[in-house]
């Protein structure tokens, strides 16, 4: 036991110094490691580890990118890798921007384009500054539009040229079309003006209707979502069906419009169009009947023809617009309406007590017919009174016709639609460090009754301030070619070829 024991002390010392002297087994490289960032290659904007890209588009890549950075615009790097294993290239794009800080700190205006080649993959990355420049949408249509053809064709050089091209006219032209003004206006170097890809008839790729058109598709579906929903606002107390119609009309309308931008192919945009245009007229439509049916079903008689035209009137209001937003056949419809309700306001009743036509008496002598609370909601103009008077027997007739689009509230006191709005009353102002608060004022004009309506008054912003200090000090500080700092907003798209 004792020589066991010597063994182990003498042994000890032997076992520690080993220990101390190994070295930890080397991890394997990864393309976190094997990627070079552009930025340790001098002035460069573009990794190219495996030399897929010629030397001189390179170059040329390099000096039209370090001049779009000198501009403070945006700082792109291109990477192009052989490989990265297993790993998906949208958390290779991810990880690279991240490790190499691409984009100015205060900005954020970086963008990655990675092409991974054995996944046959495009990556975009994009910095927090640039996502409402660049969102994904626009990244995949570049790739779509200007990439992935001249990659199909084998042709990775022409695909990055055309690439970068197009991305540098979203960020400075706003547009990704290639229109007279060109980058070089921008203080760009020429050289990435993307010249046509010559394909083959059967390779040219189909570049679909453009933006604009997929524009117009988007605002005739937000047009008619509005006008179904204003409509159904109108008559879902009393018309529960017809409010769910329109919630269908939506949903349907939603589903065009998502598929003709999904397809993006004229034919399926024109389709839309012309389906958005008959179903909304065919709502539209069906709405003025239901009004003119309920017009018509009222007994006939002078209080009815009133109450017509007050039905006729309430239903149309702020409804002017379906005659330029639909004009076959609204226009033609409007143009009847207007003569329609002129009619029933405007063509003489007969007397009730001797049957003759009566007259309606001008604004400067029906005052005197009036009532003093009617002649001060004429004055208000809460209300429009027309005064019929027989000529033979010297009957009046009186019948209110109240302005729909005031601001005149009912008093609570006297009952008169009488009650106006003041000048606001500020108890206490809104400061940087709490809100305020005070009173909208009201005051009838017929009785001055006055009644109060207390409101809060939010925090006053500094925001402005400090967004205009720091975009002055982004754009000093984005001067320089090697600009670092920026991070991810995850935004950016992906495709494949």
């Amino acid at each position: 036991m004792m020589l066991l024991r010597y063994v182990r002390l003498c042994l000890l010392p032997v076992l520690l110094l080993a220990s101390c002297n190994s070295t930890p087994e080397p991890t394997a490289p990864t393309y976190l490691t094997t990627t070079p960032d552009p930025k340790t290659l001098g002035e460069a904007y573009v990794s190219d580890p495996n030399q897929v890209l010629a030397p001189g588009t390179v170059a040329d890549l390099n000096a039209t990118l370090r001049a779009l950075d000198q501009s403070g615009r945006a700082h792109i790097d291109v990477v192009l890798v052989s490989s990265i294993g297993d790993e998906s290239p949208k958390t290779a794009a991810h990880e690279l921007f991240n490790r190499w800080k691409i984009g100015d700190k205060d900005s954020d205006n970086g963008l990655l384009m990675l092409l991974v080649m054995d996944q046959r993959r495009i990556e975009f990355e994009t910095g927090y500054g640039l996502e409402a420049d660049l969102p994904d949408v626009l990244c995949f249509r570049i790739q779509q539009r200007y990439m992935v053809p001249a990659l199909k064709a084998g042709s990775p050089d022409e695909a990055v040229r055309q690439g970068v091209a197009a991305t540098i006219r979203q960020l400075t032209l706003g547009t990704m079309e290639d229109t007279t003004r060109t980058a070089l206006s921008y203080g760009l170097a020429p050289e990435i003006q993307p010249e046509p890809p010559q394909y083959s008839a059967e390779e040219v790729p189909s570049r679909g209707p453009g933006d604009g058109v997929l524009l117009i598709v988007g605002f005739s579906s937000v047009a008619s979502l509005l006008v179904y929903a204003y409509l159904w606002y109108c008559l879902h107390a009393t018309s529960p069906g017809y409010g769910a119609l329109s919630m269908l009309l939506m949903l349907l309308t939603l589903g065009l419009g998502f598929h003709a931008f999904l397809t993006a192919r004229l034919l399926d945009i024109l389709a839309v169009l012309g389906g958005l245009y008959v179903l909304l007229l065919l709502y539209v439509g069906g709405f003025l009947v239901l009004v003119r049916r309920r017009a018509q079903a009222l007994p006939e008689g002078a209080d009815s023809r009133h109450q017509r035209y007050l039905l006729l009137h309430e239903a149309h209001y702020g409804l002017g617009f379906l005659a330029y937003l639909l004009p076959l056949p609204l226009w033609f419809y409007w143009r009847h309406y207007r003569q329609h309700v002129r009619q029933l306001r405007e063509a003489p009743y007969a007397c009730p007590h001797c049957a003759t036509a009566m007259r309606r008496l001008a604004e400067q002598t029906d005052d005197d017919h009036l009532a003093l609370s009617q002649a001060a909601e004429e004055h208000v103009k809460s209300i429009d009174y027309d005064v019929w008077q027989c000529p033979q027997c010297q009957h009046t007739l009186t019948l209110a016709y109240p302005e729909l689009g005031t601001d005149v509230r009912t008093c609570t006191k006297c009952r008169h639609q009488t009650l106006q709005p003041r000048a606001d009353q500020v108890v206490e102002r809104a400061t940087t460090s709490s809100g305020g608060w005070g009173y909208h004022v009201f005051r009838c004009y017929f009785c001055n009754h006055e009644e109060k309506e207390r409101y809060t008054i939010p925090r006053i912003s500094t925001s402005s301030g400090s967004s205009s200090s720091s975009s002055s000090s982004s754009s000093t500080s984005s001067s320089g070619s090697s600009s670092s700092g920026g991070s991810s907003g995850g935004g950016g798209a992906g495709s494949s070829w």
